[in-house]
């Protein structure tokens, strides 16, 4: 798939969903927010959590049912590298989710990467928090 790239003051959003390969046209230091619907969803995002960290991921923001499942996983993973550095947040609330995202992940000044395109109800919480 085509990442799609939208504006958001200084900030660029690269969407696109956890099937895709990550996006080369981000730099680092970035935030992902990660879709976390079910626990099979989480597993397959949990597949790209290393790439991410290599790529100069900052910040993993978890939403959805099984968000906390995810948020675990994700820690465990940054336990095993060291990367203490990095944050993890999740967040059940889909709104709540997408409004920590947009305007406080990665500390407010860095690229942010949406693997929501699955996702109709968090694409379109961001894309009205966006023009909102």
């Amino acid at each position: 798939m085509i990442y799609q790239y939208i504006n958001f003051g200084t900030r660029v959003i690269a969407i696109g969903s956890v099937k895709d390969e990550p996006s080369l046209n981000l730099s680092a230091p970035f935030a992902v927010l990660l879709p976390a619907a079910n626990k099979l969803e989480c597993l397959e995002a949990g597949r790209r959590i290393v790439t991410f960290l290599a790529m100069g991921c900052i910040e993993f923001c978890c939403v959805g049912k099984a968000a906390e499942f995810l948020h675990d996983a994700i820690d465990e993973v940054i336990e095993d590298r060291a990367a203490f550095e990095v944050v993890t947040t999740y967040d059940l609330d889909e709104t709540e989710g997408c409004e920590y995202f947009l305007f406080a992940a990665g500390g407010g000044s860095t690229g942010l990467l949406a693997l929501v395109s699955e996702h109709p109800c968090l694409l379109n919480g961001l894309k009205n928090k966006i023009v909102s």
